[in-house]
Protein backbone atom coordinates (compact mmCIF):
# COMPACT_ATOMS: atom_id res chain seq x y z
CA UNK A 1 0.00 0.00 0.00
CA UNK A 2 2.80 2.56 0.61
CA UNK A 3 4.79 0.99 -2.28
CA UNK A 4 1.39 2.43 -4.56
CA UNK A 5 1.18 5.69 -2.85
CA UNK A 6 5.08 6.39 -3.42
CA UNK A 7 4.59 5.48 -6.59
CA UNK A 8 1.70 7.34 -7.70
CA UNK A 9 2.87 10.71 -5.51
CA UNK A 10 5.93 10.52 -7.90
CA UNK A 11 4.17 10.08 -11.07
CA UNK A 12 2.26 13.09 -9.83
CA UNK A 13 5.36 15.12 -9.33
CA UNK A 14 7.03 14.23 -12.18
CA UNK A 15 3.70 14.95 -14.65
CA UNK A 16 2.52 18.03 -12.97
CA UNK A 17 0.25 19.45 -16.05
CA UNK A 18 -1.84 15.94 -16.08
CA UNK A 19 -2.14 16.24 -12.31
CA UNK A 20 -3.48 19.81 -12.46
CA UNK A 21 -5.70 19.08 -15.48
CA UNK A 22 -7.36 15.81 -13.36
CA UNK A 23 -7.76 18.00 -10.53
CA UNK A 24 -9.85 20.70 -12.80
CA UNK A 25 -11.36 17.95 -14.13
CA UNK A 26 -12.56 16.80 -10.89
CA UNK A 27 -13.48 20.19 -9.40
CA UNK A 28 -15.82 21.13 -12.66
CA UNK A 29 -17.50 17.28 -12.32
CA UNK A 30 -18.27 18.19 -8.56
CA UNK A 31 -19.36 21.82 -9.65
CA UNK A 32 -21.53 20.71 -12.19
CA UNK A 33 -23.12 18.13 -10.24
CA UNK A 34 -23.64 20.58 -7.01
CA UNK A 35 -25.10 22.80 -10.05
CA UNK A 36 -27.50 20.20 -10.92
CA UNK A 37 -28.45 19.95 -7.31
CA UNK A 38 -28.98 23.24 -7.02
CA UNK A 39 -31.34 23.41 -10.34
CA UNK A 40 -33.69 20.59 -9.56
CA UNK A 41 -33.77 22.19 -5.64
CA UNK A 42 -34.82 25.21 -7.14
CA UNK A 43 -37.39 23.49 -9.67
CA UNK A 44 -39.11 21.29 -7.31
CA UNK A 45 -39.22 24.41 -5.15
CA UNK A 46 -40.88 26.52 -7.61
CA UNK A 47 -42.97 24.07 -8.86
CA UNK A 48 -44.35 23.65 -5.13
CA UNK A 49 -44.94 27.17 -5.08
CA UNK A 50 -47.49 26.61 -8.22
CA UNK A 51 -49.01 23.86 -6.71
CA UNK A 52 -50.13 25.08 -3.45
CA UNK A 53 -51.64 28.28 -6.01
CA UNK A 54 -53.47 25.27 -7.72
CA UNK A 55 -54.90 24.30 -4.42
CA UNK A 56 -55.76 27.45 -3.68
CA UNK A 57 -57.48 27.67 -6.83
CA UNK A 58 -55.48 31.06 -7.58
CA UNK A 59 -55.28 29.71 -11.25
CA UNK A 60 -54.03 33.83 -12.21
CA UNK A 61 -51.06 33.21 -9.51
CA UNK A 62 -49.94 29.62 -10.66
CA UNK A 63 -49.84 30.81 -14.24
CA UNK A 64 -47.62 33.80 -13.66
CA UNK A 65 -45.21 31.04 -11.62
CA UNK A 66 -45.68 28.57 -14.38
CA UNK A 67 -45.00 31.34 -17.16
CA UNK A 68 -41.42 32.09 -15.09
CA UNK A 69 -40.64 28.62 -14.55
CA UNK A 70 -41.09 27.70 -18.16
CA UNK A 71 -38.98 30.87 -19.16
CA UNK A 72 -35.82 28.40 -17.56
CA UNK A 73 -37.39 25.00 -18.20
CA UNK A 74 -38.88 25.04 -21.18
CA UNK A 75 -38.85 21.22 -21.93
CA UNK A 76 -40.71 20.38 -18.57
CA UNK A 77 -43.51 18.18 -19.54
CA UNK A 78 -44.43 18.28 -15.76
CA UNK A 79 -44.52 22.19 -16.01
CA UNK A 80 -46.69 21.60 -19.46
CA UNK A 81 -49.25 19.51 -18.26
CA UNK A 82 -50.12 21.55 -14.93
CA UNK A 83 -49.46 24.77 -17.27
CA UNK A 84 -52.34 22.82 -19.22
CA UNK A 85 -54.85 22.56 -16.11
CA UNK A 86 -54.32 25.79 -15.07
CA UNK A 87 -54.97 27.29 -18.23
CA UNK A 88 -58.07 24.55 -18.79
CA UNK A 89 -59.46 26.32 -15.43
CA UNK A 90 -59.14 29.71 -16.81
CA UNK A 91 -60.90 28.63 -20.28
CA UNK A 92 -58.06 29.11 -22.37
CA UNK A 93 -58.58 25.91 -23.85
CA UNK A 94 -56.72 26.62 -26.84
CA UNK A 95 -53.66 27.12 -24.41
CA UNK A 96 -54.52 24.29 -22.82
CA UNK A 97 -54.75 22.29 -26.02
CA UNK A 98 -50.96 23.67 -26.80
CA UNK A 99 -49.43 22.38 -23.84
CA UNK A 100 -51.07 19.03 -23.55
CA UNK A 101 -48.89 18.84 -27.07
CA UNK A 102 -46.11 20.15 -26.05
CA UNK A 103 -45.89 17.90 -22.78
CA UNK A 104 -47.27 14.72 -25.07
CA UNK A 105 -44.25 15.59 -27.31
CA UNK A 106 -41.95 15.39 -24.51
CA UNK A 107 -42.93 12.40 -22.99
CA UNK A 108 -43.00 11.05 -26.34
CA UNK A 109 -46.26 9.40 -26.32
CA UNK A 110 -49.87 9.83 -24.74
CA UNK A 111 -49.52 9.36 -21.34
CA UNK A 112 -52.54 8.46 -18.40
CA UNK A 113 -51.82 11.74 -17.19
CA UNK A 114 -52.40 13.57 -20.58
CA UNK A 115 -55.23 11.25 -21.42
CA UNK A 116 -57.27 12.36 -18.42
CA UNK A 117 -55.94 16.31 -19.29
CA UNK A 118 -57.46 15.88 -22.17
CA UNK A 119 -60.81 14.33 -21.44
CA UNK A 120 -61.50 17.29 -19.13
CA UNK A 121 -60.80 19.60 -21.83
CA UNK A 122 -63.32 18.26 -23.89
CA UNK A 123 -65.90 18.49 -21.05
CA UNK A 124 -64.51 22.07 -20.56
CA UNK A 125 -65.59 22.36 -24.34
CA UNK A 126 -68.69 20.49 -23.67
CA UNK A 127 -68.06 17.39 -24.66
CA UNK A 128 -69.18 15.37 -21.14
CA UNK A 129 -71.15 12.86 -23.05
CA UNK A 130 -68.42 11.70 -25.04
CA UNK A 131 -65.64 11.18 -22.02
CA UNK A 132 -67.89 10.50 -18.82
CA UNK A 133 -67.81 6.47 -19.19
CA UNK A 134 -63.65 7.00 -19.49
CA UNK A 135 -63.39 9.75 -16.12
CA UNK A 136 -65.63 7.87 -14.20
CA UNK A 137 -63.35 4.28 -14.77
CA UNK A 138 -60.44 7.03 -13.77
CA UNK A 139 -62.44 6.84 -10.58
CA UNK A 140 -62.86 4.00 -9.94
CA UNK A 141 -59.32 2.92 -10.61
CA UNK A 142 -58.43 5.32 -7.76
CA UNK A 143 -56.10 8.11 -10.56
CA UNK A 144 -54.16 10.27 -9.01
CA UNK A 145 -56.50 12.80 -10.57
CA UNK A 146 -59.69 11.15 -9.03
CA UNK A 147 -60.31 14.44 -7.13
CA UNK A 148 -59.63 17.13 -10.16
CA UNK A 149 -62.15 14.70 -12.20
CA UNK A 150 -64.77 14.80 -9.45
CA UNK A 151 -64.47 18.43 -9.23
CA UNK A 152 -64.84 18.97 -13.07
CA UNK A 153 -67.88 16.25 -13.05
CA UNK A 154 -69.85 17.30 -10.87
CA UNK A 155 -69.86 20.83 -11.95
CA UNK A 156 -70.46 19.38 -15.48
CA UNK A 157 -73.31 17.42 -14.22
CA UNK A 158 -74.76 20.61 -12.60
CA UNK A 159 -74.81 22.63 -15.76
CA UNK A 160 -76.25 19.78 -17.53
CA UNK A 161 -79.05 19.41 -14.72
CA UNK A 162 -77.84 16.60 -13.60
CA UNK A 163 -78.08 17.32 -9.82
CA UNK A 164 -78.35 14.01 -7.92
CA UNK A 165 -75.19 12.88 -10.03
CA UNK A 166 -73.61 15.95 -9.22
CA UNK A 167 -74.40 15.47 -5.74
CA UNK A 168 -72.60 11.78 -5.49
CA UNK A 169 -69.75 13.09 -7.41
CA UNK A 170 -69.17 15.77 -4.60
CA UNK A 171 -69.46 12.81 -2.04
CA UNK A 172 -67.15 10.55 -3.28
CA UNK A 173 -64.97 14.03 -3.48
CA UNK A 174 -65.35 14.92 0.07
CA UNK A 175 -64.55 11.27 0.98
CA UNK A 176 -61.32 11.36 -0.68
CA UNK A 177 -60.60 14.63 0.30
CA UNK A 178 -63.02 15.99 3.61
CA UNK A 179 -61.30 19.50 3.68
CA UNK A 180 -62.06 20.21 -0.32
CA UNK A 181 -64.04 24.20 0.70
CA UNK A 182 -65.14 24.81 -2.39
CA UNK A 183 -66.60 20.89 -2.32
CA UNK A 184 -68.56 21.89 0.40
CA UNK A 185 -69.52 24.45 -0.50
CA UNK A 186 -70.90 23.03 -4.14
CA UNK A 187 -72.29 20.07 -1.99
CA UNK A 188 -74.07 22.58 -0.33
CA UNK A 189 -75.78 24.20 -2.81
CA UNK A 190 -76.40 21.15 -4.60
CA UNK A 191 -78.71 20.33 -1.42
CA UNK A 192 -79.93 22.93 -1.74
CA UNK A 193 -81.23 22.84 -5.35
CA UNK A 194 -82.95 19.75 -4.47
CA UNK A 195 -84.78 21.03 -0.70
CA UNK A 196 -82.88 19.29 1.34
CA UNK A 197 -81.93 22.27 3.19
CA UNK A 198 -80.55 20.77 6.86
CA UNK A 199 -77.69 18.65 4.42
CA UNK A 200 -77.11 22.22 2.81
CA UNK A 201 -76.73 24.06 5.91
CA UNK A 202 -74.81 21.11 7.77
CA UNK A 203 -71.99 21.63 4.65
CA UNK A 204 -71.91 25.29 4.77
CA UNK A 205 -71.41 24.57 8.60
CA UNK A 206 -68.00 22.51 7.28
CA UNK A 207 -67.16 24.97 5.21
CA UNK A 208 -67.28 27.98 7.03
CA UNK A 209 -65.31 26.08 9.96
CA UNK A 210 -62.31 26.29 6.90
CA UNK A 211 -62.91 29.46 6.01
CA UNK A 212 -64.51 31.54 8.69
CA UNK A 213 -63.94 34.72 6.66
CA UNK A 214 -65.77 34.01 3.77
CA UNK A 215 -69.81 35.80 3.90
CA UNK A 216 -71.09 34.18 1.19
CA UNK A 217 -70.74 30.94 2.75
CA UNK A 218 -72.37 32.17 5.21
CA UNK A 219 -75.44 34.14 3.86
CA UNK A 220 -75.67 31.16 2.15
CA UNK A 221 -76.03 29.47 6.00
CA UNK A 222 -78.40 31.73 6.97
CA UNK A 223 -80.64 31.19 3.78
CA UNK A 224 -81.01 27.10 4.64
CA UNK A 225 -81.31 27.84 8.10
CA UNK A 226 -84.08 29.64 7.24
CA UNK A 227 -85.49 28.07 4.59
CA UNK A 228 -86.15 24.30 7.58
CA UNK A 229 -87.31 26.82 10.35
CA UNK A 230 -84.54 27.37 12.31
CA UNK A 231 -85.08 31.35 11.94
CA UNK A 232 -83.41 32.20 15.11
CA UNK A 233 -80.00 29.90 14.27
CA UNK A 234 -80.47 31.91 11.13
CA UNK A 235 -80.73 35.19 12.98
CA UNK A 236 -77.81 34.98 14.74
CA UNK A 237 -76.15 34.62 11.13
CA UNK A 238 -77.56 37.50 9.47
CA UNK A 239 -76.93 39.78 12.33
CA UNK A 240 -73.23 38.97 12.50
CA UNK A 241 -73.47 39.19 8.88
CA UNK A 242 -74.41 43.10 9.18
CA UNK A 243 -71.82 43.72 11.33
CA UNK A 244 -70.10 43.89 8.41
CA UNK A 245 -72.44 44.73 6.00
CA UNK A 246 -74.96 47.11 7.21
CA UNK A 247 -76.08 48.73 4.01
CA UNK A 248 -76.74 44.96 2.45
CA UNK A 249 -80.33 44.86 1.55
CA UNK A 250 -80.12 41.31 0.61
CA UNK A 251 -78.88 40.38 4.39
CA UNK A 252 -81.83 42.99 6.24
CA UNK A 253 -84.68 40.95 3.73
CA UNK A 254 -82.73 37.52 5.19
CA UNK A 255 -83.82 39.41 9.04
CA UNK A 256 -86.45 40.54 8.03
CA UNK A 257 -87.87 37.11 7.28
CA UNK A 258 -86.29 35.68 10.60
CA UNK A 259 -88.22 38.42 12.21
CA UNK A 260 -91.57 37.74 10.20
CA UNK A 261 -91.20 33.80 11.46
CA UNK A 262 -90.68 34.17 14.95
CA UNK A 263 -93.42 36.74 15.88
CA UNK A 264 -91.85 40.35 15.56
CA UNK A 265 -93.82 41.63 12.21
CA UNK A 266 -93.29 45.07 12.97
CA UNK A 267 -89.82 45.05 12.99
CA UNK A 268 -89.99 42.76 9.87
CA UNK A 269 -92.32 45.33 7.85
CA UNK A 270 -90.29 48.48 8.84
CA UNK A 271 -87.53 46.44 7.06
CA UNK A 272 -89.61 46.04 3.89
CA UNK A 273 -90.97 49.38 3.91
CA UNK A 274 -87.18 50.96 4.01
CA UNK A 275 -86.15 48.05 1.42
CA UNK A 276 -89.21 49.08 -0.93
CA UNK A 277 -88.67 52.69 -0.41
CA UNK A 278 -84.94 52.12 -1.48
CA UNK A 279 -86.45 49.98 -4.47
CA UNK A 280 -90.18 50.36 -5.31
CA UNK A 281 -89.22 47.35 -8.25
CA UNK A 282 -88.48 45.08 -5.10
CA UNK A 283 -90.92 42.10 -5.86
CA UNK A 284 -89.31 39.79 -3.16
CA UNK A 285 -89.77 42.53 -0.29
CA UNK A 286 -93.04 43.74 -1.99
CA UNK A 287 -94.42 39.76 -1.71
CA UNK A 288 -92.97 39.21 2.23
CA UNK A 289 -94.86 42.63 3.22
CA UNK A 290 -98.38 41.12 1.31
CA UNK A 291 -97.65 38.29 2.98
CA UNK A 292 -97.36 39.54 6.18
CA UNK A 293 -100.30 41.81 6.31
CA UNK A 294 -102.66 38.64 5.56
CA UNK A 295 -100.95 36.75 8.16
CA UNK A 296 -101.47 39.21 9.90
CA UNK A 297 -105.22 39.06 9.25
CA UNK A 298 -105.29 41.94 6.84
CA UNK A 299 -105.75 40.44 3.70
CA UNK A 300 -106.84 43.96 2.13
CA UNK A 301 -104.16 45.75 3.08
CA UNK A 302 -101.99 42.60 1.43
CA UNK A 303 -103.83 42.47 -1.87
CA UNK A 304 -102.45 45.52 -3.28
CA UNK A 305 -98.58 44.28 -2.54
CA UNK A 306 -99.47 40.46 -3.95
CA UNK A 307 -100.83 41.55 -7.45
CA UNK A 308 -97.64 44.07 -7.58
CA UNK A 309 -95.29 41.22 -6.75
CA UNK A 310 -96.91 38.94 -8.85
CA UNK A 311 -96.03 41.85 -11.59
CA UNK A 312 -92.88 42.12 -10.86
CA UNK A 313 -91.53 38.58 -10.12
CA UNK A 314 -89.72 36.46 -12.63
CA UNK A 315 -92.31 34.18 -15.11
CA UNK A 316 -91.76 30.87 -13.02
CA UNK A 317 -93.12 32.28 -9.79
CA UNK A 318 -95.98 30.88 -8.74
CA UNK A 319 -98.47 33.18 -7.63
CA UNK A 320 -99.52 31.12 -4.44
CA UNK A 321 -100.38 33.56 -1.82
CA UNK A 322 -101.86 36.12 -3.98
CA UNK A 323 -104.60 33.30 -5.21
CA UNK A 324 -104.68 32.50 -1.17
CA UNK A 325 -105.69 36.51 -1.05
CA UNK A 326 -108.40 36.48 -3.04
CA UNK A 327 -109.96 33.27 -2.01
CA UNK A 328 -110.16 34.73 1.67
CA UNK A 329 -111.53 38.27 0.44
CA UNK A 330 -114.50 36.52 -2.12
CA UNK A 331 -112.47 37.40 -5.13
CA UNK A 332 -113.16 34.02 -6.71
CA UNK A 333 -113.19 34.96 -10.46
CA UNK A 334 -109.32 36.81 -10.34
CA UNK A 335 -108.60 33.98 -8.29
CA UNK A 336 -109.35 31.51 -11.48
CA UNK A 337 -107.73 33.74 -13.78
CA UNK A 338 -104.21 33.52 -11.07
CA UNK A 339 -105.09 29.80 -10.94
CA UNK A 340 -104.32 28.95 -14.54
CA UNK A 341 -100.95 31.05 -14.25
CA UNK A 342 -100.25 28.77 -11.60
CA UNK A 343 -101.21 25.79 -12.95
CA UNK A 344 -99.10 26.79 -16.20
CA UNK A 345 -95.69 27.35 -14.25
CA UNK A 346 -96.56 23.67 -12.86
CA UNK A 347 -97.00 21.72 -15.89
CA UNK A 348 -93.90 23.58 -17.40
CA UNK A 349 -91.49 22.34 -14.13
CA UNK A 350 -93.11 19.03 -14.39
CA UNK A 351 -92.44 19.18 -17.93
CA UNK A 352 -88.99 20.10 -18.03
CA UNK A 353 -88.54 17.10 -14.85
CA UNK A 354 -89.98 14.36 -17.45
CA UNK A 355 -87.71 15.38 -20.40
CA UNK A 356 -85.09 15.38 -18.79
CA UNK A 357 -85.32 12.27 -16.73
CA UNK A 358 -86.02 10.55 -20.16
CA UNK A 359 -82.10 11.78 -21.67
CA UNK A 360 -81.00 10.84 -18.49
CA UNK A 361 -82.70 7.26 -18.58
CA UNK A 362 -81.76 6.79 -22.69
CA UNK A 363 -79.81 9.36 -24.03
CA UNK A 364 -80.42 9.65 -27.45
CA UNK A 365 -79.60 12.12 -30.51
CA UNK A 366 -82.74 13.63 -30.96
CA UNK A 367 -83.05 17.63 -30.81
CA UNK A 368 -86.76 17.96 -29.74
CA UNK A 369 -87.02 16.79 -26.24
CA UNK A 370 -83.59 19.51 -25.78
CA UNK A 371 -85.53 21.94 -27.83
CA UNK A 372 -88.87 21.53 -25.57
CA UNK A 373 -86.51 22.36 -22.33
CA UNK A 374 -84.57 25.25 -23.58
CA UNK A 375 -88.03 26.78 -25.07
CA UNK A 376 -89.36 26.11 -21.52
CA UNK A 377 -86.83 27.75 -19.48
CA UNK A 378 -87.01 30.63 -21.53
CA UNK A 379 -90.88 30.78 -21.59
CA UNK A 380 -89.95 30.81 -17.21
CA UNK A 381 -87.41 33.30 -17.59
CA UNK A 382 -84.24 31.40 -17.70
CA UNK A 383 -82.27 32.81 -20.37
CA UNK A 384 -78.91 30.88 -19.15
CA UNK A 385 -80.42 27.79 -19.28
CA UNK A 386 -82.60 27.89 -22.09
CA UNK A 387 -79.60 28.73 -24.73
CA UNK A 388 -77.94 26.08 -23.27
CA UNK A 389 -80.77 23.57 -23.99
CA UNK A 390 -81.42 25.49 -27.36
CA UNK A 391 -77.55 24.79 -28.42
CA UNK A 392 -77.61 21.26 -27.16
CA UNK A 393 -80.09 20.56 -29.67
CA UNK A 394 -78.39 22.13 -32.04
CA UNK A 395 -75.92 20.39 -31.06
CA UNK A 396 -76.94 17.17 -31.79
CA UNK A 397 -78.52 18.18 -35.28
CA UNK A 398 -77.19 21.47 -36.42
CA UNK A 399 -80.04 21.64 -39.39
CA UNK A 400 -82.82 21.84 -36.83
CA UNK A 401 -85.18 25.03 -37.65
CA UNK A 402 -86.99 25.03 -34.39
CA UNK A 403 -83.95 25.48 -32.16
CA UNK A 404 -82.02 28.06 -34.49
CA UNK A 405 -85.59 30.06 -34.96
CA UNK A 406 -86.20 30.47 -30.71
CA UNK A 407 -82.51 31.27 -30.55
CA UNK A 408 -83.15 34.07 -33.45
CA UNK A 409 -86.53 35.68 -31.17
CA UNK A 410 -84.48 35.31 -27.97
CA UNK A 411 -81.37 37.17 -28.96
CA UNK A 412 -83.35 39.37 -30.73
CA UNK A 413 -85.27 40.16 -27.54
CA UNK A 414 -82.15 41.02 -26.01
CA UNK A 415 -80.37 42.93 -28.52
CA UNK A 416 -78.07 40.16 -29.56
CA UNK A 417 -78.50 41.50 -33.25
CA UNK A 418 -75.35 39.88 -34.93
CA UNK A 419 -76.66 36.51 -32.60
CA UNK A 420 -80.55 36.86 -33.85
CA UNK A 421 -78.96 37.46 -37.50
CA UNK A 422 -77.24 34.44 -37.41
CA UNK A 423 -79.47 31.77 -36.36
CA UNK A 424 -81.99 33.79 -38.91
CA UNK A 425 -80.29 32.81 -41.86
CA UNK A 426 -79.74 29.31 -40.66
CA UNK A 427 -83.26 29.58 -40.68
CA UNK A 428 -84.17 31.27 -44.22
CA UNK A 429 -81.23 28.65 -45.31
CA UNK A 430 -83.25 25.46 -44.06
CA UNK A 431 -86.35 25.19 -46.27
CA UNK A 432 -88.73 22.45 -46.01
CA UNK A 433 -88.98 19.45 -43.34
CA UNK A 434 -86.13 19.13 -41.40
CA UNK A 435 -83.94 16.12 -43.19
CA UNK A 436 -82.53 13.07 -42.05
CA UNK A 437 -79.96 12.96 -39.20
Amino acid sequence: MRSSRAKLTAWLRSHPQLALGGLLVMLALAGWGGYRVWQDAEFQSEYRATQDAVERRDWNAARKLLKESMAKWPESAELHLLAARVERRLENLGDAKKHLDTCQRLEGAETRAVKVERALLRVHGGGLAEVEPFLRECVRQNDPDAVEILDILSAALEINFRVADAQRCLDDLLARQPDHFNALVRRGQAARTMGWFEDAAAHFEKALKLRPEVDGVRTMLAEALGAYGKFELARVQFERLLERQPDNGSLRFGLALCYAATGEGEKAKRIYDDLIQLNPENWMAVLERGKLAVQRDQPAVGLPDLRQADALAPPDQSPTHLIACLLLLGKTDEARQYQAKADRILADRKRTSELGDRLREKPDDDPEPRYEIGVILLRMGKPQEGVHWLRQALEKDPKHRPSHQALADFFQSVDAVDLANRHRQAVQQLTGPNPPR
